[in-house]
C-alpha cells in the first residue's frame, strides 16, 4: 500500500506542480504510470469545476482563457514545452541525429513558437466553441460538469501511458530510463481499465468509443515518431499530450451535432 502510494505522489508531482511530498525512487516512478489517468481526473475535475463556477461570473472567452491559463499552470507547461520541442525538430525537416539534437536543445526555434502558437489558439478557440454550445453535463457531487472539459486531461494522460510501455525510447538516457520506456505494460491493463470506467461513467458507451478514437489516434502518432526517430522520447510523449487534448475538444465541439 505505501508503495502504491509513493507511485501516485511521484506521478502527481512529476505530472502537475502539486507537491505532496518528496521525488520517489526510481521504482516509483516505473510504478506510477498506472496512476496517470488518475492524475488526469484530478486536472479534469478541477478545471471542469472551475468551468462551472465562472459560468455565472464571466463571459465564454473569458472562461475559456482561465481554463486554458488554468491547465497550462497546474500541468507547469510540461507537455507544452515536449510540444514545442517535437515541433522544432520534427519540422526541421533533418536527418534523425540533427532531429535529437534540436529537440534537446533548450532554445526555442521558429519552428516552436509557430507551432505553440497555432496549438493555443486552436485550443482557445475550441474551448470557446464548446463553452458556448455548452454540450452535456456530468452531475457530480451537485455541480453539472462538462464531460470533456474532465476528460480531456484523463484521456490526454492515459495516451502517454502505451506509449511509455509498449515503444522504445530513441535515446540511452532520459525520461524514458527513468520510466522504463518499452517496459513495465503490466501498468498498462490497470491505467486503461481506470480510464475506460471514467469514460463510461462520462459518456456511456460512446465514450468508449471516444476512447477507442484516441488510441488509434496515439497508436498512429507513436508508430509516425518510431519511423523517423527509432522510437519516442519525453517530448514526443508531452506532444501526444497536447494533440489528444484537442482530439478531445474537437469530439466534444460535435458531440451535440451527432445526437448524443
Amino acid at each position: 500500500m505505501i508503495r502504491q502510494l509513493e507511485a501516485f505522489l511521484a506521478a502527481l508531482q512529476f505530472l502537475t506542480r502539486i507537491r505532496l511530498s518528496k521525488m520517489g525512487t526510481t521504482t516509483s516512478f516505473q510504478d506510477s504510470i498506472a496512476y496517470f489517468p488518475l492524475v488526469g481526473l484530478i486536472l479534469g475535475l478541477i478545471l471542469a469545476g472551475a468551468g462551472q463556477v465562472l459560468s455565472s461570473l464571466v463571459p465564454v472567452p473569458a472562461r475559456a482563457g482561465f481554463i486554458l491559463f488554468l491547465g497550462i499552470f497546474l500541468s507547469g507547461g510540461l507537455h507544452l514545452d515536449g510540444f514545442i520541442d517535437t515541433m522544432d525538430g520534427l519540422l526541421s525537416g533533418r536527418e534523425r541525429e540533427r532531429v535529437l539534437e534540436i529537440m534537446k536543445d533548450s532554445r526555442v526555434g521558429a519552428h516552436g513558437v509557430t507551432a505553440v502558437i497555432t496549438l493555443l489558439l486552436l485550443k482557445f478557440s475550441l474551448l470557446f466553441s464548446l463553452l458556448s454550445l455548452s454540450p452535456g453535463r456530468l452531475w457530480l457531487a451537485g455541480l453539472p460538469l462538462s464531460p470533456f472539459l474532465l476528460l480531456m486531461p484523463i484521456l490526454a494522460r492515459w495516451a502517454i501511458v502505451p506509449a511509455q510501455t509498449c515503444f522504445p525510447y530513441a535515446r540511452r538516457e532520459g525520461l524514458g530510463s527513468l520510466f522504463g520506456a518499452g517496459q513495465g505494460r503490466k501498468a498498462l491493463i490497470p491505467a486503461t481499465f481506470f480510464t475506460i470506467i471514467l469514460t463510461w461513467l462520462a459518456l456511456g458507451y460512446k465514450g468508449l468509443i471516444l476512447m477507442a478514437l484516441i488510441a488509434l489516434a496515439a497508436w498512429r502518432w507513436c508508430m509516425h515518431i518510431k519511423r523517423i526517430l527509432g522510437g519516442l522520447t519525453g517530448d514526443t510523449y508531452g506532444a501526444l499530450a497536447e494533440i489528444t487534448e484537442v482530439l478531445v475538444l474537437v469530439a466534444g465541439l460535435f458531440w451535440p451535432w451527432l445526437g448524443v
